[in-house]
């Protein structure tokens, strides 16, 4: 639940968080992937399926191909939770059926509720299920399993290679030594502000001293448990609180909580400056005894792009370093 409270009403409201469920969105109809695809070059005939533009494997298919390479991987089924295990550098145990042609047709799919965890976090690439099948989309496994994903226009093919990182081309992937994230290819990291582990981006072309707005990566220590995510919010709420209280500019805090792609806890804690003109949104994704801060500094200029998507952006793709 989201809440919003103005600055001389802090003291006697009292603000309640709540965990909030990614929204489905119905897709398009499954139609069998015509394009060759290539794995470390080798044309290996996938069962697979794109679904709004994008392409969805099964796991023990991709699994099966890439067994033996730079990015092999394992996976294995927890009864017990009802979660997929990913095995980044394990060996895959065939379980049989993998590879096996499909009928050609298209069909109807509907979204997959699959709970996948990577090393200690759950995660959450996009998925379908498809015939009693779970398929998930290509590029968040690339992303997640850190192995090259291309696609080649001119031929049509998808390429999947093992020996490469991941990359969107609409991105840059930053590796700090807390963890790694994206920011949007059109933004750079400013050497100017950067400073005492805390790495500042700002649009091409934007001038650091008149900005429409800024976005700010950093990370910190906390004393909790991952389990006790809500004690670390309530800390942070407090500090906002007496901040904005002892701020005439601030008029509003809001605040939400939900999960990253990736799973992790991410609370949202959002600042509107009154006579200043301008937003902060302050995105702490939660870990255990850690933390990762990603704030948005808006300035609201009209010609600016979305900051707040780029920010959502950076916050979806940030990865714990392992």
């Amino acid at each position: 639940m989201k809440f919003g409270v103005r600055r001389a009403l802090f003291a006697i409201i009292p603000v309640i968080f709540f965990m909030l469920p990614f929204a489905a969105f119905a897709a398009g109809a499954a139609v069998p992937t015509s394009a060759v695809i290539l794995v470390d070059g080798v044309s290996t005939p996938f069962d697979a399926y794109n679904i709004d533009g994008n392409n969805y494997f099964k796991l023990r298919d991709l699994a099966f191909a890439m067994n033996g390479g730079a990015k092999q991987f394992g996976v294995d089924w927890d009864a017990e939770s009802g979660t997929i295990l990913l095995k980044p550098g394990e060996a895959y145990t065939p379980a049989g059926g993998e590879l096996s042609p499909g009928d050609g047709k298209a069909k109807s799919p509907v979204l997959a509720n699959a709970r996948v965890r990577l090393n200690d976090a759950l995660v959450a690439p996009s998925a379908y299920n498809i015939d009693g099948n779970n398929y998930f989309k290509l590029r968040d496994l690339g992303r997640l399993l850190r192995f090259g994903v291309r696609w080649d226009a001119a031929s049509k093919t998808v390429i999947i290679a093992t020996d490469e990182e991941y990359a969107d081309e609409n991105t840059v992937s930053y590796m700090k030594s807390f963890g790694a994230y994206s920011v949007a290819a059109d933004w750079f990291e400013s050497a100017e502000l950067s400073q005492n582990d805390r790495y500042f981006y700002l649009k091409k072309g934007q001038n650091p001293e008149k900005n429409a707005g800024m976005i700010s990566v950093e990370s910190g220590r906390h004393r909790y448990a991952a389990e006790d995510h809500s004690a670390f919010r309530d800390v942070v709420y407090r500090q906002l609180l007496k901040q904005v209280s002892n701020d005439p500019d601030a008029g509003f805090l809001f605040g939400d909580g939900t999960t990253t792609a990736k799973g992790y806890t991410l609370y949202v804690f959002t600042i509107e400056y009154e006579s200043a003109g301008r937003t902060d949104r302050m995105y702490y994704i939660v870990g255990d005894y850690k933390y990762v801060l990603i704030t948005e500094s808006d300035g609201h200029d009209k010609n600016a792009e979305d900051i707040t998507a780029v920010s959502k952006a950076a916050v979806d793709s940030f990865e714990w370093a392992r």
